[in-house]
């Protein structure tokens, strides 16, 4: 395939991409107000401070619902597009890598939505006083969701990145297995200062996450030396 057959083939794997996106947005739409509800029951209501602040917000869900319905699609359009130029061998690797990638991320952010993010917001509301009261606008709270949600999906994504160090030569298991007791001092460190929420049981929760997630890094990192 020449230079000229590659760039088209990309152009026809963007339009595909932009079409899906297209339609699920559409599809998003309908579901701006529901998730908007939804969203809103930890603090009652929302506000928009400026004029188009709520249809910007709008259009961001609706962007976001289509992002997720569409990110198989896109994830497979982008392998299909590299994997004429790989070899058996890395179309192996990518082949089981991609999927457990999204799968991970999807937890991390589904953990942040119905664990992390209604505890963190009922906390910080407890922050007001007689001369701060909370009005939360509508942007600075989606923001706050999607950031904490994108946290936790970069988080979950620790057991495959240490997997790729161990393949290209720079991680042991046995490091890591030696290391164990001084890593989980660690994450109970990182849990109790980086928590949104100062409260023993969200604590927990995230420190028991990094924990299996670590074990998880652990497996698969003896699992590609025995590969090797």
């Amino acid at each position: 395939m020449n230079f000229w057959e590659h760039l088209g083939e990309l152009r026809q794997r963007l339009l595909t991409c932009i079409y899906c996106l297209a339609a699920g947005t559409v599809l998003g739409a309908f579901a701006v107000n529901p998730v908007i509800a939804w969203l809103a029951k930890p603090v009652g209501k929302l506000v928009f401070l400026h004029p188009t602040e709520a249809f910007a917000a709008q259009v961001k869900i609706a962007v976001g619902v289509s992002f997720l319905l569409c990110l198989p699609v896109l994830l497979y359009q982008i392998w299909a597009f590299i994997a004429a130029g790989l070899d058996q061998k890395e179309k192996k690797y990518l082949g089981w890598v991609v999927p457990f990638s999204y799968t991970f991320f999807m937890i991390g952010a589904a953990f942040s939505t119905f664990l992390v993010f209604p505890k963190a917001v009922a906390f910080l509301l407890t922050l007001g006083s007689e001369h701060l009261q909370p009005m939360l606008s509508v942007e600075s709270y989606l923001n706050f969701f999607v950031l904490l949600g994108l946290a936790f999906g970069i988080l979950f994504q620790l057991p495959l990145a240490l997997h790729f160090l161990a393949k290209v030569g720079i991680l042991r298991a046995d490091f890591l297995a030696h290391n164990r007791r001084v890593s989980y001092l660690a994450i109970f460190v990182c849990a109790t200062l980086f928590n949104p929420v100062p409260e023993v049981f969200t604590q927990l929760l995230l420190a028991c996450a990094a924990i299996g997630l670590f074990e998880l890094s652990i497996f698969l990192v003896k699992w590609e030396t025995k590969q090797k």
